[in-house]
């Protein structure tokens, strides 16, 4: 299994803007083959600053998810957005 973290620092006058482009990508990542889960969270301190939690089956879904149609389409639109850029993180499970 792979998690991932995505870290956005959206603009706080940007949020209204965020929330609508974000909950889509969600939605359509939801369907992709070998998501387990794609959940956002918003840090309590920091109005702008939201978090995706994501577990994929293996690397090479998680690779196909950053070519999907929807993917490009959005993730540009919520860069204009930013405070400063995202932080990916990526970990592979431990056995």
């Amino acid at each position: 299994m792979i998690l991932s973290t995505a870290r956005d620092y959206i603009k706080p006058d940007k949020v209204a803007e965020y929330l609508p482009l974000i909950r889509e990508l969600i939605f359509e990542t939801r369907k992709e083959a070998g998501n387990i889960s794609y959940t956002l969270f918003q840090d309590h301190e920091h109005e702008g600053e939201f978090m995706l939690l994501e577990e994929w089956r293996d690397q090479e879904c998680l690779n196909a998810h950053f070519k999907t149609a929807h993917f490009t389409r959005i993730v540009p639109q919520i860069e204009k957005l930013h405070a400063s850029p995202s932080v990916v993180n990526t970990y592979s499970e431990v056995e």
